[in-house]
């Protein structure tokens, strides 16, 4: 007799483990929006960052910097408008940028250790720690 000629005999029902007490509801995602939703966003999220982790350009665009450069020298220099050379503008950029970049990491940090979500707190600290007033690193 092949397999199928077996004859089978009844098996006895499984008994299942008593299932635990039901958990209390846990919050869901506020207004309306899914846990797929947010599952996406956290991707996106982290995609952008691994962009930007991986590209040089700058994070600002540089007209808005410029700007911003000479309405603050004007006002340090008792409203002398200075001439800027293009590339000192572009390096004065990349050093703020690398300053900014560098503090919001020292906040993250700040926010995981305290068990935070938002680092708003943690950005003053973040500058009164000696290392980075000092410089980068």
């Amino acid at each position: 007799m092949g397999p199928r000629g077996r004859i089978r005999r009844p098996e006895a029902p499984r008994r299942r483990a008593a299932s635990p007490a039901p958990a209390a509801p846990r919050p869901g995602p506020s207004l309306g929006t899914s846990s797929r939703q947010l599952a996406r966003r956290r991707h996106r999220v982290l995609k952008e960052i691994r962009t930007l982790q991986k590209s040089t350009h700058l994070l600002r665009r540089k007209n808005p910097f410029c700007r911003l450069a000479r309405e603050i020298c004007v006002k340090f220099t008792r409203g002398v408008d200075f001439s800027w050379q293009a590339q000192a503008l572009l390096a004065l950029q990349e050093a703020a940028e690398a300053f900014l970049v560098h503090v919001f990491e020292d906040a993250y940090l700040l926010s995981l250790h305290a068990g935070r979500v938002t680092f708003s707190q943690d950005v003053p600290l973040a500058r009164r720690i000696p290392g980075i007033q000092k410089g980068l690193g």
